[in-house]
């Protein structure tokens, strides 16, 4: 069921009657578009969270397939899961294009398309859907939905798209320090290249670079970093929604080894905080480092 709201994003609005020129009721073009203009309606209702606006375009018995197979009947059993869906995902978003669609008969519409769900936190889901609707009236209800997942054909690239948002400019100037970071797209998409500087009560500058990405082994997100004074270190990326959860290892130019986990929390397009906990050197337990607003430069 995970991705049921994405695959109901076909829907059709209240439709009018079109000018019947073939003998299955409307050319085929004319049944594209008019399922497209009404993709951006039903996209705008379940941007809003319309929950009522929704539930009414479907059938009493429509019929959903999920893409495990799982077969969830009846207009209340959509509405409701649609419901809690909502109450969990407060600002997600829906992204829907027709592939194909086609008349069967005059009253039966069959629509071919993929819906993309975009959270909160920036993360995309695609499933291709099969969408049959049926006229009641004058208004145009879902009868039946089958839903297949789309599988990631390049499962680096899927992963770091989550961390997309990190691309461009950043700096902090906390007191005492500024930390100027800049992050873009190595050849291909497989890796995130993190440039950074460090300069601290006016003392020389510590320069380093960070590469970010997908261990298939591990099944995770992972980074190796690399500073101007010798030192350098790997980490783990866990997210936890607008968090992401840096585990970290470092071995200093003296050979000192540390540990710590830096908590990156999203607060939109233009603003993060960073900081670390849980934080040794050696063995012997530091003190965390304060939160920090690092902030997007334009």
């Amino acid at each position: 069921m995970k991705l049921l709201f994405a695959a109901l994003a076909g829907a059709l609005l209240s439709v009018p009657t079109f000018a019947q020129t073939t003998s299955s009721g409307q050319p085929l073009d004319d049944a594209r578009k008019a399922a497209q203009a009404q993709e951006d309606v039903y996209a705008a209702a379940f941007n809003r969270q319309d929950l009522p606006a929704l539930g009414a375009l479907y059938t009493e018995d429509v019929q959903f397939t999920t893409d495990e197979g799982a077969v969830i009947s009846g207009r209340a059993a959509v509405t409701d899961g649609l419901g809690k869906y909502f109450a969990k995902n407060k600002g997600a978003r829906l992204e829907a294009a027709v592939e194909s669609a086609r008349w069967l008969t005059p009253d039966v519409l069959a629509e071919k398309g993929l819906s993309t769900l975009v959270s909160s936190q920036g993360s995309r889901e695609t499933t291709r859907c099969a969408i049959t609707y049926v006229k009641k009236g004058n208004q145009w209800l879902i009868a039946q939905i089958e839903e297949s997942a789309l599988r990631p054909a390049d499962p680096a690239a899927q992963a770091l798209d989550q961390l997309a948002w990190l691309v461009g400019s950043w700096k902090d100037d906390s007191p005492g320090i500024t930390v100027e970071t800049t992050v873009a797209w190595t050849a291909g998409n497989h890796f995130l290249r993190r440039s950074f500087s460090v300069t601290r009560d006016g003392s020389a500058t510590i320069e380093g670079t960070e590469m970010i990405g997908y261990d298939p082994v591990a099944g995770h997100i992972r980074s190796w970093v690399f500073d101007s004074r010798g030192g350098f270190g790997e980490s783990g990326w866990r997210q936890e929604g607008n968090k992401w959860l840096v585990s970290m290892k470092a071995t200093g130019p003296d050979g000192a080894q540390s540990t710590a986990q830096h908590v990156i929390t999203r607060l939109g397009e233009n603003k993060y905080t960073w900081e670390s906990i849980n934080r040794t050197r050696n063995g012997e337990v530091m003190p965390n480092l304060d939160r920090i607003d690092v902030i997007r430069v334009p």
